[in-house]
C-alpha cells in the first residue's frame, strides 16, 4: 500500500469516491463508492487531512454486490398489482453477456404497458456506457416492500434529448419480500462519541432502520454501553447529518477481511429514540442501498 496525501480540494463532493480515504494511522474513513456531502464534513472528521493508496485502481463504474434473490414469490406481471413505479426511481441493471458482469444504477423514466420500459443509459465518468441493441440484462428495483427483478433486452438506444433506452417489456417479474427491518451492506465513515466523551472514527458496514454493524477499535465500549453515532446521509442532491443515540448489543472479533488481521472489532448497535425525520432518512438510505444491489 502506497499511502499519499490527498488535498481536500481534490476529493469529489456529492459523487462516489473513486478510491478509499484513510486517516494517518491507515484506518479507512471513507470507502470507495462512498459520497462526501460537503467540504465541512471532511474538515470536521479529519482536519489533519486524508490519505489514499496511490497504487490502487480507481473505480470505473457503479458496482454493487448482486445478491441472489431468495424467498421468490410466484412470477407476475409488470407493474405488480397495486404498485405504480414512480419516475426517477432507482433501477439496478446487470449486463448478462459480458466477461465482466458489471452493475449500474440508473433512473426510471417511465413505461409503456406491454411495449417497453424507459430508463436512463448508464454513465461511466460522465460518458454514456457503450451498449448495443439486443443486449441482455437483468433489472431490479425496490418498489413498495419488495424487490422486483426481471430479464430483458435493449429494444432501442436513444441519445436525444438525453441518453436513454427502451427495454423490452418483461413477460414475467420475480419478487422477493423484504424483511420488516431490512439490512443493507454499506461502507460509510462515521464518528462515534461514547458515554465518557471519547470520540473516534468508525466504519459502518451494515445498516438497517433500527441499528448498524460497525468496525471500530476496542476502545469504543462494551455490550450495554451507550454511544452517539454521527454520519452523513446523502441521497441524490439532498443530504443531512444523522446524530443517532445507540446501545451496544454485542462485540465480536471479525473472522475475515483486513479487520481480522488488525485490532478492529465488530460492534452491533441498536438505535434508541430515533426522531421521525431521522427514521425517514434511515429507511430511505437503506432502501437506496438495497436498490443498488447491496442487500445483506
Amino acid at each position: 500500500m502506497n499511502l499519499q496525501p490527498v488535498p481536500i480540494v481534490d476529493i469529489p463532493i456529492g459523487n462516489p469516491l473513486p478510491w478509499q480515504l484513510y486517516d494517518r494511522n491507515g484506518y479507512i474513513v471513507f470507502a470507495r463508492g462512498d459520497m462526501v456531502a460537503s467540504r465541512d464534513q471532511l474538515e470536521t472528521l479529519l482536519p489533519a487531512g486524508f490519505l489514499r493508496d496511490a497504487d490502487a485502481p480507481q473505480q470505473t463504474h457503479e458496482s454493487g454486490d448482486w445478491v441472489d434473490l431468495k424467498e421468490i414469490l410466484p412470477g407476475g406481471t409488470f407493474p405488480p398489482p397495486g404498485i405504480k413505479p414512480q419516475v426517477g426511481e432507482l433501477v439496478q441493471l446487470r449486463l448478462l453477456n459480458r466477461n465482466l458482469q458489471a452493475n449500474y444504477s440508473v433512473r426510471l423514466i417511465g413505461y409503456i404497458k406491454n411495449q417497453s420500459i424507459l430508463v436512463m443509459t448508464p454513465m461511466v465518468s460522465g460518458v454514456p456506457l457503450i451498449l448495443a441493441d439486443g443486449e441482455q440484462m437483468e433489472v431490479r428495483m425496490v418498489t413498495g416492500s419488495n424487490i422486483y427483478a426481471f430479464q430483458t433486452a435493449i429494444q432501442r438506444l436513444c441519445i436525444s434529448p438525453v441518453h436513454y433506452m427502451h427495454l423490452e417489456y418483461p413477460a414475467e417479474v420475480r419478487a422477493q419480500i423484504l424483511r420488516k427491518s431490512p439490512w443493507a451492506r454499506v461502507n460509510l465513515g462515521a464518528t462515534v462519541t461514547n458515554a465518557q466523551g471519547g470520540s473516534e472514527i468508525v466504519r459502518i458496514v451494515n445498516l438497517s432502520p433500527n441499528g448498524a454493524q460497525l468496525h471500530a477499535l476496542p476502545t469504543m465500549g462494551e455490550p450495554g454501553g451507550e454511544l452517539r453515532l454521527i454520519f452523513q446521509a446523502v441521497m441524490d442532491e439532498l443530504g443531512t447529518t444523522l446524530n443517532l443515540d445507540a446501545t451496544i448489543m454485542h462485540v465480536n472479533i471479525p473472522q475475515t477481511g483486513a479487520e481480522a488481521e488488525s485490532n478492529m472489532l465488530e460492534y452491533g448497535i441498536s438505535f434508541r429514540d430515533v426522531s421521525a425525520p431521522d427514521a425517514l432518512w434511515l429507511k430511505g438510505l437503506v432502501y437506496r442501498y438495497i436498490a443498488e444491489g447491496h442487500l445483506t
